[in-house]
């Protein structure tokens, strides 16, 4: 599985630990599975790491009083700070993050400061972004800076918008998913942001932006905007990744039709005139389409929450997708687009095709108008 960061997280190790198979009931039980973590010198179970991760928000007070005592001790290893920290960053204890941010300027491990930097975005709150802010500002390395601003993108830090700008000049053949990861995770805050980019004057900006509008913001409110570029735009290929970012941004098939009967009548390319003409043949299919998913629409606010909890813990791993799209309604958007942010912090290309699942479903939701 391709990876983008730099940081490993100490979490994601492998091998068989019997600690991970007793139930965590205390705060006893959970902060023994972190020491288990901190100090084996062998390879953990990812079960292990997965029971602390769903059970320490039920005893955060007293984890977090155990653990950042043991964060300042500078006799423990690389190996025990980064997963003390770790624990520490699931509590979201803000009263922590000063301690975490001590922590990432004395340390010299990679592993220790990228985790104390994850920690302070699970706690979040102004200090945490200032802290990450300021760490942009002191960061040249391209590569550093994307991971700042992915994280950053994670917070959903509207300050950070005006140095993401920087992605969207990257090559989109290249670097379209360090656009996908920061915008992606930002999700709604930044489409106003990425609307007033649709006419840069740099090709890269347009193009990004563009893409991560209608392909993965999937933005209605951006609509008119693409559709008016499209008539200025002199880039073929942006064109038509205008036309395609329309059939997903477009909320209702009536409106679509008439965007693109006005494309068929005007648009003198004929690549770009094939796609339109397609979009127009393939409406009665859409239709039907449509119908049929909402035929299969089941009332249950119980069942969509249940399945919703296990992919939003999961981050899209666990819980059945089709569920999501039967018992859902279109007044439930937010919580969608919440859980392809989460998603998202897979930070692996794989998660791409678990976002567009959810994606599939807004959009069929939004025609369905249900």
């Amino acid at each position: 599985m391709k990876r983008y960061f730099a940081v490993a997280i100490a979490l994601l190790l492998m091998g068989v630990m019997p600690l991970s198979a007793i139930p965590a009931n205390t705060a006893s039980d959970i902060l023994a599975k972190i020491e288990v973590m901190a100090t084996s010198e062998g390879d953990i179970d990812p079960s292990l790491s997965k029971t602390v991760t769903e059970d320490v928000g039920k005893y955060s007070a007293d984890i977090s009083a155990d653990l950042l005592p043991k964060i300042s001790n500078k006799n423990l290893s690389d190996r025990q700070l980064a997963v003390y920290v770790w624990a520490l960053g699931l509590t979201k204890n803000p009263s922590a993050a000063t301690s975490v941010q001590g922590l990432y300027r004395q340390s010299k491990s990679e592993l220790v400061k990228g985790n104390c930097l994850r920690a302070l975005v699970m706690i979040g709150g102004k200090p945490s972004e200032d802290f990450l802010l300021s760490e942009l500002r002191g960061t040249s390395d391209k590569e550093g800076r994307f991971d700042l601003l992915n994280l950053l993108g994670q917070m959903q830090c509207d300050a950070a918008l005006p140095a993401a700008e920087e992605i969207l000049k990257q090559d989109p053949m290249t670097y379209y998913w360090q656009s996908i990861f920061v915008f992606g995770k930002m999700g709604d805050r930044a489409i106003p942001f990425l609307v007033e980019r649709i006419n840069s004057k740099d090709r890269n900006v347009r193009a990004n932006a563009i893409n991560v509008l209608g392909q993965w913001l999937i933005a209605p409110e951006a609509a008119p905007n693409m559709e008016s570029r499209y008539w200025v735009e002199d880039d073929i290929e942006l064109k038509g990744t205008i036309l395609s970012s329309l059939e997903k941004t477009i909320p209702d098939l009536a409106k679509m039709k008439s965007v693109f009967d006005q494309i068929v009548t005007k648009e003198k390319n004929d690549q770009l005139l094939a796609f339109s003409r397609e979009t127009l043949n393939n409406m009665e299919m859409m239709k039907t389409a449509i119908a049929d998913f909402a035929k299969k629409k089941k009332s249950s606010a119980e069942v969509f929450q249940s399945e919703y909890a296990k992919l939003f813990n999961s981050a899209g791993k666990e819980g059945n997708y089709e569920a999501i799209g039967v018992y859902s309604t279109k007044n439930d958007e937010q919580k969608l687009k919440a859980l392809r942010e989460r998603i998202l912090q897979r930070d692996s290309d794989e998660a791409f095709y678990d976002y567009q699942k959810i994606n599939d479903i807004i959009i069929r939701n939004r025609l369905a108008a249900i």
